[in-house]
């Protein structure tokens, strides 16, 4: 079936998702606050919209997909516009002709913000219900902005976080037009699997940089012992290597050499703030300590 899509919020994100549905035959718009945006997506050929527009009954889409940004303010997420487009969307619904909906969050939010922030607004301002009158999914981009459209086109995978099955259905069906493997999961889980994805790029990045200081000041060519270690650490090359559950890291070599190799840095006048933590950590949960968490999951929202 091909439903009809409005994309939400037209940035980079909502532009490659948008053309590339428009590209395998959906009937899809955008509907933004940038008027500048809107009229460069009209001169392309689509249908952009004001967000001012697409009230009192305009509103006939199937699947409404929110790709506004989630911006962080003095380290805290801004959940201003996630929030304004969950009120907007809810208003548009109520003068729409009521029919199954679905809403669909690709922005990147905390767990439990689908739950506790956006079914609840949409709620509110339409009279709908979750689960019966719409559904709802979290379905986590992986674009990088410069490869944005052809990531689109070519995900190397597709995650689904359904409120209920018939939700997740209903956007499995859209993604069966794509090649790449499909997971399902909970609404909390793919919001935190899209954190897990971008924390763990943010700590190779910063542990590669910190080797790189290190060794800089030695003279060492670090490019070339990276491109080495990309083929010998089983890290790199085994992407099973580490997620499963067995435990701080053990063995003949590892804890040794983490620990010796942070006290040559030490000595010799350097500093290795993620190795430190990294020793921290591991020896907090060896030791039966674990580490200081609580439940979090929508804890702050």
């Amino acid at each position: 079936m091909k439903y009809k899509i409005c994309i939400i919020g037209p940035g980079v994100v909502g532009q490659a998702t948008g053309k590339v549905f428009a590209r395998l035959g959906f009937s899809t718009s955008f509907l933004g606050g940038n008027p500048m945006k809107t009229a460069r997506l009209r001169k392309e050929g689509y249908l952009a919209y004001k967000r001012d527009e697409l009230f009192d009954g305009g509103y006939d889409f199937d699947i409404s997909m929110l790709t506004v940004p989630t911006p962080t303010v003095d380290g805290q997420i801004d959940f201003g516009p996630i929030k304004s487009a969950s009120a907007g969307l809810g208003q548009r619904l109520a003068k729409a002709k009521k029919k199954y909906h679905l809403v669909v969050v690709k922005s990147t939010v905390p767990p439990g913000t689908n739950r506790k922030i956006v079914a609840p607004l949409i709620e509110k301002h339409s009279g709908w219900k979750l689960g019966h009158d719409f559904g709802l999914c979290m379905n986590p981009e992986y674009l990088r902005e410069k490869t944005a459209y052809d990531d689109a086109l070519n995900p190397w995978v597709i995650l689904i976080g359904e409120y209920d099955k018939k939700s997740g259905d209903m956007l499995e069906g859209v993604y069966k037009k794509f090649k790449s493997p499909i997971y399902r999961s909970s609404l909390e889980e793919a919001e935190f699997q899209k954190y897990v994805h971008n924390l763990f790029n943010s700590a190779k990045i910063t542990f590669f940089n910190e080797m790189r200081e290190i060794g800089k000041k030695s003279g060492l060519r670090m490019n070339k012992i990276f491109e080495i270690t990309a083929l010998s650490a089983e890290g790199m090359w085994n992407s099973s290597y580490g997620i499963r559950d067995l435990g701080p890291f053990s063995g003949n070599c590892l804890p040794k050499d983490t620990k010796a190799f942070y006290r040559f840095t030490r000595n010799s006048g350097a500093d290795a703030p993620l190795l430190k933590t990294i020793i921290k950590i591991n020896e907090s949960i060896a030791n039966g300590n674990g580490l200081a968490i609580h439940k979090v999951i929508g804890a702050n929202l």
